[in-house]
């Protein structure tokens, strides 16, 4: 593996062991019911959806008033627009995904007081984010055969070509279409 492979891919490993160990662990525990588990997995999923359309939304579009936060937007997102077919600007880097990543479990826990149900979260919103960079590789470098699958290409690359203040839903228009930025993948 070449090191721009493993640089590029680092998230993945990281978060897949990280989920997976802080999950074995959890289960170790028997503190919950499957169905617990599974509602839990699900809320972190449906999270990861709502912090996806945010930041995309809210952090990765800013018209940034400083120079510094200029560059730091273009180099998060905004360079992705102007060169979407590179993937070396398609995944999301660990410096942007691990303190995110941190903060969610720690609110989490914070909030739920139980370390266990933090993980089962982290675990849906690890899942999330899997299903999110794998859809947006599609988007840009994928032939989908599933119609779900072409209208999500059809409508991120309508986000990026036509409407970069719309569609900011790249997994789901769900969150779109409950803030107002949904436009059918079928207008322009």
């Amino acid at each position: 593996m070449t090191t721009s492979v493993l640089k590029r891919f680092s998230p993945f490993f990281l978060y897949v062991t990280l989920a997976g160990c802080l999950f074995l662990a959890a289960l170790a525990t028997r503190g919950q019911s499957k169905t617990s588990i599974l509602s839990l997995i699900g809320s972190g999923l449906l999270s990861w959806g709502l912090l996806e359309y945010g930041l995309h939304r809210f952090i990765f579009h800013l018209d940034a008033h400083s120079e510094f936060l200029r560059r730091l937007v273009y180099s998060v997102h905004l360079s992705h627009h102007d060169k979407p077919q590179e993937t070396d600007r398609l995944f999301t880097s660990l410096w942007v995904s691990a303190p995110l990543a941190t903060i969610y479990f720690l609110l989490t826990w914070g909030f739920s007081r139980k370390w266990e149900t933090a993980v089962y979260l982290f675990t849906g919103l690890v899942a999330g984010y899997l299903i999110y960079e794998w859809t947006h590789y599609q988007a840009h470098h994928g032939r989908p055969r599933i119609s779900l699958f072409r209208y999500l290409k059809k409508y991120h690359l309508l986000h990026h070509h036509s409407t970069p203040d719309l569609r900011f839903g790249v997994t789901s228009p769900a969150f779109d279409y409950l803030f107002g930025t949904y436009r059918s993948a079928s207008t322009r």
